[in-house]
């Protein structure tokens, strides 16, 4: 990068800074938010030309500031980088003080047709971490926004003011951390979009017109007014995807799963990011900036549509492709699909015309699907169907399978062999194969070998579980390689000074924002990890932690109409920004947000508390969340907690999203051992989510609905999320009644009545099609019996007799969900004995 490009790339990130300090000073006392700005940055960075850059980004300022020359010039790049940055923003003459950033989830509507008038809610001041934040608020006539601002700005000022100058990613990294809530404008217009993204997609702007030009003008740009020619395609916004993550993760025995799948799940998801980081840095050239969302196996860069970028991105995408072919077998792969761009795709439109970019982000993926179906075109070859792979008697993995080496070079001792450890600290050795080039491990004690990939996923599951303080990337081949790119490893304590094998080192928080930690010269940030932790070392040990019978359970969910919320959702209101906005917030809430479950502890009565004291068992012990990111959640555990983890997820989802009935989850439960083959539970889970999406359910006022639900139990009734609620409601009370019991005495109430709920419900099934039918009044004389046998309980059983019969509280009859109620039940109260 040179040093032109980096005062440009400052001064864009900077630019606005201003406004954050401007907004902590009583109205008759501010200043311009450029007079803020450059005073900051000439501070900061000592340098007058970043602070002449960003004095100057209004046009109106531009104009009167007499600039010449590459100073001109860079800040008339800048001023159209701002301009193009800002497409969202209109004047709002109602308002007539500052405003709170608006929440970006309030501006989506008629997702599914139906306009919803979604109520405008606030994003107040907060820290981006999972203990401190903050949801949007609907009514912000109480904030006392100055007094908040100038606090918030302070501790801003006094972390930024610590960081070496030189340290871009640093610099970028404590910008997320304070300007993520803080709004791109305020006076006397309303903003959805936060300063921090306006900042960065101005710099990324900034950076690539920057080179579409200097290569357009033979390196010497001299048409000063060709700058806002917005009808060039000069943008390339590039989209690349891992295709397979989920059965390549899933494809896995049970033995030995619990140690390596949360392993591999995170260096599938470091693989991502390490990708991405390969190309801005060693392929594009491109700053951080340029990395608009990287998660959910995908990432978006924004780069210049020059010819150099796209000669360079066609041999990029072919030298990955090859590389991800020789690494996973083709199990893996990565397809990367670039659209064009234009000033015009950018800019402001008028309110009522919808805006081209929503339209170009949905073509993007068009194209990434389209390219999904080309696999492997890139490096087509004859040798592809040839015969390959081992002859003979073979070793395989004892965990996925795949053909290791012939059975005889070991038993001719023609391997070469070492004694390695998962972990330092631990006393257990696996003994290393290596032979011709191929590497595989000898589990302890035992006949059976592993792959090189299980081992070090086996490997990153223990230094997950054991913990460590952070992460470091480098350029080169050290710890835990990926693609032979670049490599990442894990450290434990922050005295770390300069021990880096590469000239570009970056490091690393994991779901910590306490930069100032990291002491080192090298660029440090923090990253987001949707399950930081591991629980026990087996699955077996797993099925005997929590209550009722011993199996297993998987949770799968994810958003609904995720696609149409972007391509729609934003109507004629959609910018790059506001997407780019939306992106952001929707991983903060699956890549960290989601990680708050750690710290509760979990009651089969009263489900989740937050208060990890409360009850006995804890959920970190309980589950693991295999992967979260995106808008995707896939949590393995003991089944009897995962009903809970679901309706919370939903619950602070639906906070998180400012209560916008178009933001909606589909999720799916199912039960399996501990023998039972991840994959095929993983599978089955998937399925049930579907189920939810796809079956109508009817409700008692004869209306259909699908998704916005969960299957559990019985993948023929998708729930709604109330319905499902309720039912837990019964499900605590049951679970009281049959294993605490009533009183002082802690009288129980048979089992048999659990029986009494499938004779009920088993009964209705064969008349459903007569509402009169018997089940009726033999539910009502069995449980009116019942009652009679057990006076505590006997008002509990009748006003449970009550809804099943008359009862609104449910959409569905309840009597349709009753196997499920039943079902439930039996389960969470099953003994040790009953299994």
């Amino acid at each position: 990068m040179t040093a032109e490009e980096k005062t440009l790339i400052l001064g864009a990130l900077f630019h606005d800074i201003g406004k954050f300090k401007q907004r902590g000073i009583v109205e008759q006392e501010r200043l311009k938010h450029q007079e803020y700005s450059s005073g900051f940055v000439n501070e900061i960075f000592k340098d007058e030309v970043i602070a002449t850059l960003v004095a100057n980004h209004h046009r109106e300022d531009l104009d009167k500031s007499g600039l010449k020359g590459d100073n001109r010039i860079l800040a008339e790049i800048l001023c159209e980088a701002d301009n193009l940055a800002s497409g969202e923003r209109k004047p709002d003459p109602v308002v007539k003080k500052q405003q709170p950033l608006e929440s970006i989830f309030s501006k989506i509507d008629n997702v599914n047709e139906i306009k919803l008038n979604p109520i405008l809610y606030f994003q107040e001041i907060s820290e981006l971490d999972y203990k401190n934040y903050k949801f949007p608020i609907a009514n912000q006539e109480n904030l006392n926004l100055e007094q908040q601002y100038f606090g918030w700005w302070k501790k801003f000022e006094e972390e930024i003011k610590k960081v070496n100058p030189d340290e871009l990613e640093t610099l970028f990294y404590v910008m997320k951390k304070y300007l993520w809530c803080i709004p791109s404008s305020s006076y006397k217009t309303r903003s959805d979009v936060s300063l921090f993204e306006h900042s960065k997609i101005t710099a990324a702007i900034a950076i690539s017109l920057f080179r579409y030009l200097l290569e357009k003008y033979n390196n010497e740009i001299k048409d000063i007014k060709d700058i806002e020619n917005r009808d060039e395609a000069r943008y390339l916004l590039i989209l690349a995807d891992i295709t397979g993550i989920q059965s390549y993760i899933y494809n896995i025995g049970h033995k030995g799963a619990a140690k390596a799948l949360k392993g591999r799940s995170f260096l599938l998801q470091q693989t991502l990011d390490n990708v991405a980081y390969y190309i801005l840095d060693k392929k594009l050239k491109l700053p951080i900036t340029n990395l608009i969302y990287s998660s959910g196996g995908k990432f978006y860069i924004f780069a210049p549509n020059t010819k150099n970028v796209n000669e360079t991105l066609d041999e990029v995408k072919k030298e990955l492709e090859k590389r991800f072919l020789d690494e996973y077998d083709g199990s893996l792969g990565l397809v990367i699909a670039s659209l064009e761009l234009t000033g015009r795709d950018l800019e402001y439109v008028e309110t009522g015309k919808k805006h081209p970019i929503s339209e170009k982000w949905d073509e993007l993926n068009s194209l990434v699907e389209r390219e999904k179906k080309r696999k492997l075109s890139l490096n087509w070859d004859y040798s592809l169907f040839e015969p390959a792979g081992i002859d003979g008697e073979i070793e395989k993995c004892a965990f996925t399978g795949k053909p290791l080496i012939k059975k005889e070079l070991i038993e001719n001792k023609k391997t070469n062999q070492q004694e390695v450890k998962l972990h330092p600290k631990s006393e257990i050795k696996f003994i290393k194969h290596s032979y011709g080039g191929n590497v595989f491990y000898q589990i302890p004690d035992s006949n059976d070998f592993i792959s090189e990939e299980q081992f070090i996923s086996q490997k990153i599951g223990n230094e997950l579980k054991s913990g460590f303080d952070f992460m470091v990337f480098e350029d080169q081949l050290v710890s835990y390689s990926v693609l032979r790119l670049n490599s990442f490893s894990f450290k434990k304590g922050f005295e770390y000074e300069n021990q880096f094998n590469s000239n570009n080192p970056r490091m690393f928080l994991i779901n910590s924002l306490n930069i100032n930690k990291l002491q080192s010269k090298a660029n440090k940030g923090f990253k987001f990890l949707g399950g930081d932790w591991r629980f026990g070392d087996t699955y077996e040990e797993l099925t005997q932690m929590g209550e009722g019978i011993e199996r297993l359970g998987v949770l799968r969910l994810d958003v609904d109409n995720l696609g149409k919320i972007f391509k729609d959702g934003f109507e004629a209101n959609a910018t790059f920004g506001r997407i780019v906005q939306l992106s952001s917030m929707l991983d903060f809430f699956f890549s960290h947000y989601i990680n708050k479950l750690k710290e509760f502890s979990w009651d089969p009565k009263s489900g989740l508390n937050e208060n990890y004291k409360e009850f006995k068992y804890k959920i970190r012990d309980l589950i693991e969340i295999v992967y979260s990111g995106g808008d995707d959640v896939f949590i393995v555990g003991h089944w009897s907690v995962l009903p809970d983890i679901a309706l919370w997820i939903n619950d602070e989802f639906r906070k998180f999203t400012a209560f916008n009935e178009n933001f909606t989850i589909s999720a799916g439960i199912t039960l399996f051992d501990d023998k039972y083959p991840i994959y095929k539970a993983a599978i089955e889970s998937g399925e049930f989510e579907s189920k939810t999406k796809s079956r109508k359910r009817e409700n008692r006022d004869k209306s259909k609905h699908n998704k916005n639900g969960i299957c559990f139990l019985d993948e023929n009734t998708p729930v709604s999320w109330n319905d499902f609620r309720r039912l837990r409601s019964f499900v605590g009370d049951f679970y009281e009644w049959v294993s605490i019991g009533l009183g002082h005495e802690h009288k129980k109430l048979s089992k048999s009545f659990i029986n009494r709920l499938y004779s009920i419900y088993y009964e209705y099934k064969q008349g459903k099609f007569n509402n009169w039918s018997k089940w009726r009044w033999r539910a009502s004389y069995s449980l009116t019996r019942l009652a009679k046998q057990y006076d505590i309980f006997s008002s509990k059983i009748l006003d449970f007799a009550s809804e099943l019969f008359i009862s609104d509280k449910t959409e569905q009859e309840l009597i349709q969900l009753l196997y499920i109620l039943a079902n439930w039940t039996d389960l969470l109260t099953r003994k040790k004995n009953q299994q």
